[in-house]
């Protein structure tokens, strides 16, 4: 920016840029832009302004003549004044600093280079793309592909322990062929991409900044935003970056989602801003990246992840740790003593944390590297995260943007990442038999240690219980849930990596002692658990929690069908049968955000053939 670019002959130089002009602030005129200009992740321009050229009597005269002739003709043909002034509007050439779309109606929308009626949001209330989902999280759980060896493994011993024989993927076509015959609807969401209002972002800007959810989702700098929305960016596409349209469209989707029972919210309409901000991505990858741009695939990232279809989220993910490291967010730099510069590195390694968190789930739940290198990275958590774990972390408290919390643990994150580098990843796959115990041994210290440091009354071995009161889980946060689950989870993938299940004869089973009898108790607990928080369960949070509960599931129908004369045999097919009749109840639930919702009808299909099963096999077991 300069301010003393040469001007046209005549016109006036301004002393503010365009941004502050129009927000009637003081300019610095600091270059290459001004400091307002920066914050906002706005280009910083100065538009000078042209001299108004006075008409002459003559002219005016002119076209007030041709105008009535033209009224006149509009008449004998039928148009109304009204159809005139559309035409006329349609007509007038764009000028400078002046957009049509800022003058026409509120429901027109600003343009991208993309087709805004392609469906961009994965919606698994349709048959076809729930089954598609529910087929690659079990891939997830240890059975592997369709021609996999471990899938061949599951198959042959369940025939060899039951007598049937079981083609999974068969399965799950059948019930999808059930689901319709049983006349359950598809519900597939038609979504039209449109833009939010400037009032329900102005609302939810509010709303985030005031609920202090930068704690827990810390994707977006609420002073920042202001200043777009202040500088009217979604009304002026021609002349704004798209990152920064893309960023508010995906920040009030994520804020009016979230929090879509709050009357503020009621009739907005996320998934089609969603997919607003999503046409805007080509757009993105074309502009030079900032924080804008890696907040708004952040918020794309967030918004996608729960909707039961990762790759999508693993694109955006790869998208936002590619800008991650070029913006330096991956490294502690220290920070010029310039005003708000210091807050930007926090926020951008705020947004670190949060990318890392998401990394370290897709990896140890796919089995596959990371896509953040910690060799390359500073792994010190942020200054103002919560180190010392308070009730605050597992129940419904007030939030304040000071601290950060996450919607995870990030100790629990780390360590996710050492069990995969540590026991899964190529490198180490050929420890020997002795060193992969010790390493098991270290990493279940590890969750111990974390464990110990949660308040005593909500560490999870004290939920996992059939006694358990039910104040403790009616209280708990989703936050809470999603900690108790990951420990249950992260404690048998560590002994899960000794032997890939081998069961240990029966009489090991009791007390227990070995990495089996472990990951064994980890799946009961797991399900236990999720039969006392189904309050939680819905088609919003169904894919959070599904990798969990079918890991769980499989675990557990391992153990009964491999050792069906094991003294808890009963005790635990109920259980296994309760988690089945948990979905049925959801299936057939006149709620309507339960009610034909795909993915329960799958989870109770296969998991109440399991059962049928597991107890032929205990037939098979007496008969021997």
């Amino acid at each position: 920016m300069d301010s003393a670019t040469a001007a046209p002959r005549g016109a006036k130089i301004r002393s503010a840029c365009d941004l502050c002009r129009v927000r009637k602030i003081r300019c610095d005129k600091a270059q290459p832009a001004c400091e307002n200009c920066h914050l906002a992740g706005l280009p910083c321009t100065f538009t000078p302004q042209a001299p108004q050229q006075r008409k002459s009597l003559r002219q005016e005269l002119a076209e007030a003549q041709a105008r009535v002739q033209e009224l006149e003709r509009a008449l004998d043909a039928g148009l109304t004044p009204t159809h005139l002034r559309v035409q006329d509007d349609q007509s007038k050439p764009s000028t400078p600093g002046h957009s049509s779309i800022s003058s026409a109606s509120p429901q027109s929308q600003p343009p991208s280079l993309t087709n805004l009626d392609a469906n961009y949001i994965p919606d698994t209330r349709s048959l076809d793309a729930a089954l598609a989902s529910f087929q690659s999280h079990l891939a997830w759980c240890g059975l592997g592909s369709r021609l996999s060896a471990a899938r061949a493994n599951f198959c042959a011993t369940i025939y060899q322990q039951s007598g049937h024989t079981f083609d999974l993927d068969e399965f799950l076509i059948e019930a999808a062929a059930s689901f319709e015959k049983q006349g359950f609807l598809s519900k597939k969401k038609t979504t039209t991409s449109k833009w939010p209002s400037p009032s329900l972002v102005q609302r939810c800007v509010e709303y985030y900044a005031r609920c202090g959810l930068y704690s827990m989702f810390p994707f977006a700098d609420a002073e920042a935003l202001q200043m777009l929305v202040n500088a009217d960016v979604l009304n002026h596409p021609n002349t704004t970056r798209a990152a920064n349209r893309a960023c508010l469209a995906a920040f009030t989707a994520n804020i009016t989602i979230m929090h879509r029972h709050d009357p503020a919210f009621c009739d907005a309409d996320p998934d089609a801003y969603a997919q607003a901000a999503l046409s805007l991505v080509p757009q993105i990858l074309m502009e030079a990246p900032d924080l804008r741009t890696l907040e708004a695939i952040m918020m794309l990232l967030v918004y996608i992840s729960p909707l039961g279809q990762p790759v999508s989220a693993e694109l955006l993910l790869g998208i936002a740790i590619q800008v991650l490291y070029n913006l330096g967010g991956h490294k502690i730099r220290p920070t010029p003593e310039i005003p708000g510069r210091s807050h930007q590195s926090q926020h951008l390694r705020a947004l670190f944390w949060l990318c890392y968190g998401i990394d370290s789930e897709f990896s140890i739940r796919k089995g596959q590297p990371p896509m953040l290198s910690e060799v390359h990275c500073d792994l010190d958590l942020p200054v103002n995260y919560t180190l010392k774990s308070s009730e605050h972390h597992f129940y419904w408290k007030p939030l304040s943007s000071k601290e950060l919390l996450y919607p995870s643990d990030l100790r629990l994150n780390l360590i996710k990442s050492k069990i995969y580098k540590l026991l899964y990843s190529e490198k180490n796959a050929s420890h020997s038999e002795a060193a992969r115990i010790q390493l098991i041994r270290e990493l279940d210290y590890d969750l111990s240690t974390l464990r110990s440091e949660f308040p005593v009354d909500c560490r999870p071995d004290l939920f996992a219980t059939e006694n358990a009161p039910d104040y403790l889980f009616h209280d708990l946060s989703i936050r809470g849930v999603s900690i108790h689950l990951e420990y249950y989870y992260c404690l048998g993938k560590i002994h899960g990596a000794n032997n890939s299940y081998n069961i240990p004869a029966q009489a090991s089973w009791s007390p227990l002692s070995s990495s089996a009898d472990i990951c064994y108790e980890a799946a009961r607990s797991t399900l236990i658990y999720v039969g006392r928080i189904q309050h939680i369960i819905n088609y919003h949070t169904f894919w959070i929690h599904a990798q969990f509960v079918l890991t769980a599931v499989l675990t557990l129908f391992r153990f009964l069908i491999t050792a069906p004369s094991a003294p808890n045999f009963a005790r635990d097919l109920k259980i296994l049968d309760d988690t089945a009749n948990l979905f049925a109840e959801f299936t057939q639930s006149d709620d309507p955000e339960r009610n034909c919702f795909p993915p329960f009808y799958l989870a109770h299909a296969l998991i109440k053939k399991l059962v049928f099963l597991a107890g032929e096999s205990h037939i098979q077991s007496i008969a021997r």
